[in-house]
């Protein structure tokens, strides 16, 4: 049957990919960041203080000092591709894109800043995606991280009076896909250093301690990936966890803390990797691939070397092809 000469035009269905990351402000100047970090700082699931208390010391403290100093660790890390994350993160886009072929759309966006989850997903549907897996990027379930972008996405699909369909890529801390891609990764990269490190720190970002006692699952994901890692590697595995802000009790031991007490217990030569992050970033370049060795070293360290995290090399992304393909079933024919 014909539709009418005056009927829109309608795409035909397709099956789309949306790869999501925290975010990152769109320059490393000190107006950016703090737009970044005014957004981001506001999300209830990120600070769990009642905005009538946090607003005042969000707006009246921390954004008028933080954004110059955090402005000056973005410019360290800044690339001729920009934020070390979105290039990756749209690597790791291209990259799914050109595995899975033209029959599924993939796009990618930043909880926070730009490109927003609420723009890609109109992009999406525009061009005749009507079924969506919406895919955060975070291998350990945290409701600051992997909850935070659902709760954006439903909510947009909320105010839709056309909804895709919608699927969300569930964490995949313990999946064997993971551990096998993150353990060959980290092993090629021990053996290209020019150093035989005593440890591996496996440094994850840090929550409040009052996360996990509220029943996040956070913590228990680090450790089972922790120690899932561990027990397929040749040297001796820690556990940290990094970036620490404010005055609470936070996940412990932390990373730094760690870092200056190993040369005192005779290891003066390490490995550290943050296995939580999907792609390079202000966390892992700056805190601690300069911070930290500046930290080891200054303990009496003598080698420190900072591995990458998965990104779009190939054992990452034969992970993130099967993890897709895998969550696809039933939507897509290939699956």
């Amino acid at each position: 049957m014909q539709p009418p000469a005056d009927h829109p035009t309608i795409s035909a269905p397709r099956v789309g990919v949306l790869l999501v990351n925290l975010g990152t402000p769109d320059s490393p100047e000190t107006g950016a960041v703090r737009r970044y970090l005014g957004q981001f700082l506001s999300d209830r699931r990120v600070v769990e203080i009642p905005p009538l208390l946090w607003q005042p010391i969000l707006r009246g403290i921390i954004l008028t000092t933080r954004p110059k100093k955090s402005a000056h660790a973005y410019r360290q890390v800044w690339t001729e591709e920009g934020s070390p994350l979105a290039a990756i993160t749209a690597r790791q886009a291209a990259g799914l894109q050109q595995r899975l072929g033209e029959s599924v759309l993939v796009d990618w966006a930043m909880r926070y800043g730009n490109p927003a989850i609420d723009a890609a997903l109109d992009r999406l549907f525009a061009a005749g995606a009507t079924r969506i897996l919406l895919a955060p990027l975070y291998p350990q379930y945290c409701a600051a991280t992997t909850a935070t972008a659902n709760d954006f996405a439903f909510a947009h699909l909320a105010g839709l009076r056309w909804q895709p369909a919608l699927r969300t890529l569930p964490p995949y801390h313990d999946d064997a896909l993971y551990i096998d891609a993150l353990v060959a990764d980290l092993e090629a990269q021990l053996a290209a250093l020019d150093f035989a490190p005593q440890r591996l720190l496996l440094s994850f970002h840090g929550m409040p301690q009052r996360t996990l006692e509220l029943g996040d699952p956070y913590h228990c994901h680090c450790r089972k990936t922790a120690r899932l890692v561990a027990e397929r590697m040749a040297l001796p595995v820690d556990v940290a966890f990094q970036s620490r802000f404010g005055r609470a009790k936070w996940l412990e031991p932390a990373t730094d803390a760690v870092l200056k007490a190993y040369p005192k217990d005779g290891v003066t030569r390490i490995g550290i990797a943050a296995p939580g992050f999907s792609a390079d970033c202000l966390e892992t370049i700056e805190e601690l691939g300069i911070r930290g060795r500046e930290d080891f070293l200054a303990a009496g360290g003598t080698h420190f070397g900072r591995l990458e995290c998965l990104n779009d090399r190939p054992h990452g992304m034969q992970m993130l092809d099967a993890l897709i393909r895998r969550e696809l079933a039933g939507w897509w024919p290939a699956a």
